[in-house]
């Protein structure tokens, strides 16, 4: 018998059903990547202060070593001392000349303090440091860095800091607050908000400090201190403190996605899994409600093959419906996810994950796979109407 068996046919007239199967596919394919998109806010945050503030400013503490100055190979005594300190000062002002030469470095301050700013993510936290340097040298900095002030004033006199906007949040801080007064008590007030990529904060010395830096303002192509070094034959020691690009990719690589990504797959993995098996359980029960219906089916001349068919394009419908209705449900709950949490937080987040939508496909596939097997077993408890009465 030729196969007019139809699968829409069966949807429409029990919209109720499908309507629930098909609202559980949706929420699925919600919740296995709005879990996702949650938990990889730390990573893309993590990101932005560690990579994206190293790939335009460099910090290093060069021991005297690199330099070529040694305290032994002068007198003891206050006029030894003098001797050092200025020999040592020429050193860094030579070598920050060097460095200026190079195509890719806007300016090199020899000698600044630095303070370190907290950013605190869903999980956890990360940090980097600042320039503390004198008002005249606050513009440089923010016009090198892409910051542009949107509200407040630059640092006039000591003490003063201008912060991005996402800093602002993230430590729920105003103009005219101290920054971050926990740690540092009254010694920094915010005057200015400015606007940027990369979580710029500039400001002006108090002596209080967390060390005392060469600043380097480069781009992403001359951000690795290693390969400036090479160019002006400058040889590196271990007692270099080191804070550029490299340095941050190898924080980045071994303890954001060495670390937080494999426990963010973990977490994810084991709820698909549940997802899974709550979805497989539905449809078990959807099809052993149906057997009689197969029966009927047969017993008017369709094959089991017919049978099988039709099922599979019920199946393939639902899905592909879910999946699409799943998919604005998801940008609806990202998007306020952004408002209400995210942006507040002054955290950042990414929209698009490529990999976890390859996993979830793949993960539906495998459903669909494992599917066959109460398929088959309902086929094959199918009987004619014949075959019921003997």
């Amino acid at each position: 018998m030729k196969s007019r068996l139809s699968a829409m046919k069966y949807i429409k007239n029990n919209k109720k059903i499908c309507g629930v199967l098909i609202s559980s596919l949706a929420m699925t394919f919600m919740v296995m990547y709005i879990v996702a998109f949650a938990l990889y806010v730390n990573v893309e945050s993590a990101k932005t202060s560690i990579i994206s503030q190293r790939e335009n400013i460099i910090y290093v503490d060069l021991s005297m070593e690199t330099l070529g100055v040694n305290r032994d190979d002068y007198e003891e005594g206050r006029e030894g001392f003098i001797k050092f300190t200025e020999d040592l000062t020429a050193a860094k002002e030579e070598l920050a000349q060097k460095l200026e030469a190079i195509d890719g470095i806007d300016k090199v301050y020899p000698y600044e303090q630095v303070l370190n700013v907290n950013y605190e993510a869903l999980i956890g936290e990360t940090g980097y440091i600042f320039p503390l340097v004198a008002p005249e040298k606050v513009p440089e900095i923010l016009e090198h860095s892409g910051a542009e002030l949107i509200d407040g004033r630059l640092p006039e006199a000591e003490g003063e800091i201008v912060a991005d906007e996402a800093i602002m949040k993230n430590q729920s801080i105003k103009i005219g607050d101290y920054f971050m007064s926990d740690t540092y008590g009254r010694g920094f007030k915010v005057v200015g908000v400015v606007k940027s990529d990369n979580l710029t904060v500039v400001g002006t010395p108090t002596g209080t400090n967390c060390g005392y830096y060469m600043i380097i303002l480069c781009n992403k192509d001359t951000a690795s201190f290693y390969e400036l070094a090479e160019k002006i034959g400058l040889k590196c020691s271990e007692k270099d403190n080191i804070d550029d690009l490299t340095e941050g990719r190898r924080f980045y690589e071994d303890e954001v996605e060495g670390a937080m990504v494999p426990v963010i797959k973990g977490i994810i993995l084991v709820v698909v899994v549940f997802l899974a098996i709550s979805l497989i359980i539905a449809y078990i029960s959807f099809l052993r409600n149906r057997v009689n219906e197969y029966c009927l089916y047969t017993s008017l001349g369709y094959s089991r093959k017919d049978v099988y068919m039709m099922i599979m394009k019920e199946l393939l419908f639902m899905i592909v419906a879910g999946v699409i209705i799943g998919f604005f449900i998801t940008l609806g709950v990202m998007k306020i996810f952004d408002v209400t949490m995210i942006y507040p937080s002054g955290l950042k987040s990414k929209w698009l994950l490529t990999e976890q939508l390859e996993f979830i496909f793949a993960a539906l596939i495998v459903i669909i796979g494992i599917l066959q097997i109460p398929v088959i077993l309902a086929i094959n408890k199918i009987k004619t109407i014949d075959m019921m009465e003997d």
